[in-house]
């Protein structure tokens, strides 16, 4: 140990007191330095973990919204297809409707200005039967030379028209 003591030049005293102060210093960091540092970290690294389970959470509750969010839209598209499927049915069904109504009354209109030219063809042919009947009259009393009375004019006007 001599030879350890000459070769390292090592002194027991000053090697027992450096040792005593390091003790000491070590002591000093570690109940003042080390423990709250190492608190401060072990309260960091719950924190840290804390906001990254909050940070997956938020992410699930995001990719969730998005979810709901995508069978919202994707409802509500359908909703819209639905509206504008009724719609087009209801104007097929309005447009049916006017279509028929027109029709009819077209029809009506039709059937009323048919019914007019046939009492319009109808008096045509009593005011031509009864000119044809002041002719043939005319021309019998020239054939016959004679007047007709009223009463013999009217007699043959009505057997006229009755042909």
């Amino acid at each position: 140990m001599d030879s350890l003591v000459s070769i390292f030049h090592i002194d027991f005293k000053l090697f027992l007191a450096q040792l005593i102060n390091f003790a000491i210093i070590f002591f000093v960091l570690y109940k003042f330095a080390f423990k709250p540092i190492a608190k401060i970290m072990e309260e960091r690294t719950v924190t840290i973990e804390k906001s990254l389970n909050d940070a997956k959470e938020v992410e699930k509750k995001l990719a969730e919204t998005n979810l709901e969010q995508t069978k919202i839209l994707n409802g509500a598209k359908k909703d819209a297809l639905a509206i504008v499927e009724n719609a087009n049915q209801s104007a097929e069904i309005n447009k049916q409707k006017l279509i028929e109504k027109t029709k009819l009354e077209v029809a009506a209109i039709f059937e009323s200005e048919k019914a007019k030219i046939t009492q319009e063809k109808e008096e045509s042919l009593k005011d031509i039967k009864r000119e044809m009947a002041d002719l043939v009259v005319l021309a019998v009393e020239k054939v016959l030379k004679e007047k007709m009375t009223d009463v013999k004019d009217k007699k043959i006007i009505e057997d006229l028209i009755k042909k």
